[in-house]
C-alpha cells in the first residue's frame, strides 16, 4: 500500500515520536524567548519611569528658570537700567 504526502507520517518523518520531540523543542525554545522577552519588557519599562521622572524634574527646574527670569524683567531694576542696555547695544553696532 502506498502512502501519499498528507498523511501524518510522511508530515513528521518516519517516527513519529521525533517530530512531537521537535515540537516540544520549539515550544521550549519559544517558552524561553517569551520569558526573555518578558524580563527586557520589565526593565525597560522601569528605565522609561525613571527617564520620565528625570524629564519631569528638568522640567520643574526649567519653569523655575522661566520664572526667575520674568520676575527680573518686570523688576523696577531691570525697567531702571534700560536705557543702559539699550545704549550698550547701540555701542555695539556702532563700534563693528
Amino acid at each position: 500500500m502506498s502512502t501519499s504526502a498528507n498523511e501524518p507520517e510522511d508530515l513528521l518523518g518516519a517516527d513519529p515520536d521525533s517530530g512531537a520531540r521537535d515540537l516540544e523543542e520549539e515550544v521550549r525554545q519559544l517558552r524561553a524567548t517569551l520569558h526573555k522577552m518578558k524580563h527586557e519588557m520589565a526593565e525597560l519599562s522601569m528605565r522609561n519611569e525613571e527617564l520620565e521622572k528625570e524629564l519631569r524634574r528638568a522640567n520643574r527646574v526649567i519653569s523655575g528658570a522661566w520664572e526667575q527670569l520674568d520676575v527680573l524683567r518686570h523688576s523696577s531694576s531691570w525697567r531702571v537700567t534700560a536705557p543702559v542696555r539699550a545704549f550698550k547695544t547701540r555701542l555695539r553696532g556702532v563700534l563693528r
